[in-house]
């Protein structure tokens, strides 16, 4: 049996509107695995310490993915940019604090459910296992209730799989030993990135520090290491050998799909979003790393050498992350460009898909990343990009994309002004793409763990 661990997924969109990259990746998978695997894939989240995990049911994941996907954010509560005042210590947006409120809540609520659990009678235990016996029944272990307890539905030989990022759980390393040692587990990690610890001028400080701690003491003990790309495998050899640490299992790259709903019918196009072939688009949150800062500058200087009349509008869409301070204040300073910048934040699912299917092409300039999920989507809906060539962006985009120096607003500004100066040169790259592209398959990333751990079925 395949158990993975989304409790950060569950936390994740219990405290935000909509999921990010890694979520996507996250419930995408999970979605394939069940599809793969449907008597060998179990879901548990952990409710208190670091021994106590559950059951969820697939079903209500997939009630709560079908929420996130179309759950609607006003624009005001995301593009509003944290500010921190100087020596005041750490800054919490007000988001924040109803967050932690919520967390508070929600830790009293699981420290209450513990010590019911710890006094649980005969009866209880009577009734989860004549309700087990009646799950076992309906031969769907996919749909089997919420609740039930790991440490009673585990059995030696079966494979615990983190594919998110619980990096808060400081304790996750006695999580990891309890399964190995005493349930006779094996575990298996999916890494996304390597970029907290080879790139922290990108992240929060919480985040470096949660996410070093994290990884020094639990991926020793992986039994099977996963990485998005073979950029990330090589960074996760670099720092095993940094660390003087050895790894149990290579790092195996299983790359991404390109989980991309079809949109919808032209007519239904949501009412906040530009024209078709009005503008360029670039999907991700707003944060350092993603280099939305270049792009101002391009577009400023096209707008100079060209006029605003002879410049598509420039769409980020996504919602504003952290050390963006200066750039929301430099955008409304500028009025977004007087309009040629546009910002849609956390765009729907059906939003996504007609932003990418109505732009001219679209932009990736990301310093770092551990894949590209937005390069491999535009790809997916037909349209061209041009992409930052560092990391692993590469490989999401292949010979499909085209390539810059994140770092050189020239080199940027020169592959666009070419693009937006042969129309007829951008119809043929698109009709390229429609014939010959060919989406990563999440079934192929789904098959690569199933394999490597055993779980595949018959």
């Amino acid at each position: 049996m395949l158990w993975i661990d989304i409790t950060d997924l569950l936390d994740y969109l219990g405290q935000h509107s909509r999921p990010s990259g890694i979520q996507r990746v996250v419930s995408e998978l999970a979605r394939t695995l069940v599809e793969c695997a449907p008597e060998r894939t179990r879901f548990v989240r952990r409710f208190a310490g670091p021994y106590d995990f559950e059951t969820v049911s697939w079903r209500d994941m997939e009630v709560l993915f079908a929420e996130a996907s179309e759950r609607t954010v006003s624009r005001q509560v995301v593009q509003a940019a944290p500010f921190s005042p100087a020596g005041t210590g750490p800054f919490i947006p007000p988001q924040g604090l109803f967050a932690l409120i919520r967390e508070a809540v929600n830790m009293q609520a699981s420290v209450f459910r513990h010590l019911n659990r710890l006094g649980e009678n005969l009866t209880g235990r009577f009734r989860r296992a004549f309700r087990q016996s009646s799950l076992h029944s309906q031969n769907s272990l996919p749909h089997s209730a919420s609740g039930l307890l790991l440490s009673e539905q585990a059995r030696p030989g079966d494979v615990f799989l983190v594919p998110g990022s619980p990096w808060n759980f400081a304790d996750y390393a006695r999580t990891v030993r309890w399964l190995r040692d005493s349930r006779r587990m094996t575990f298996g990690l999916l890494i996304h990135d390597m970029i907290p610890v080879f790139n922290p001028e990108w992240c929060d400080r919480g985040v470096i520090a949660n996410f070093t701690i994290w990884h020094r003491t639990v991926l020793p003990l992986a039994d099977h290491v996963f990485t998005t790309s073979a950029a990330t495998a090589r960074d996760v050899q670099k720092y095993a050998r940094q660390e003087r640490m050895s790894l149990l299992s290579e790092p195996a790259p299983i790359g991404i799909g390109a989980p991309l709903p079809r949109s919808a019918p032209a007519s239904d196009r949501p009412t906040r979003l530009p024209p078709p072939d009005s503008y360029v688009l670039f999907v991700s949150t707003l944060e350092a790393r993603k280099n939305h800062i270049q792009m101002v500058r391009v577009w400023r200087r096209l707008m100079e050498e060209r006029g605003a009349a002879h410049v598509p509008t420039l769409v980020f869409a996504g919602r504003v992350g952290w050390l963006v301070q200066d750039l929301m204040q430099q955008l409304d300073g500028m009025n977004w460009l007087d309009g040629k910048i546009r910002h849609i934040a956390s765009p729907t699912d059906r939003e996504l898909a007609s932003l990418y299917d109505g732009c001219l092409f679209t932009v990736f300039p990301s310093l770092a990343e551990g894949w590209g999920l937005p390069v491999s989507e535009s790809l997916a809906s037909g349209k061209p990009c041009l992409a930052s060539g560092t990391t692993a962006i590469p490989e999401a985009g292949g010979s499909f994309a085209r390539y810059f120096d994140p770092d050189n607003a020239g080199d940027i500004f020169r592959i666009i002004s070419e693009t937006l100066d042969d129309p007829q040169a951008l119809v043929a790259w698109k009709d390229r793409i429609r014939r010959t592209y060919r989406p990563p398959q999440w079934q192929d990333c789904a098959h690569r763990i199933l394999e490597r751990t055993g779980c595949s079925q018959p």
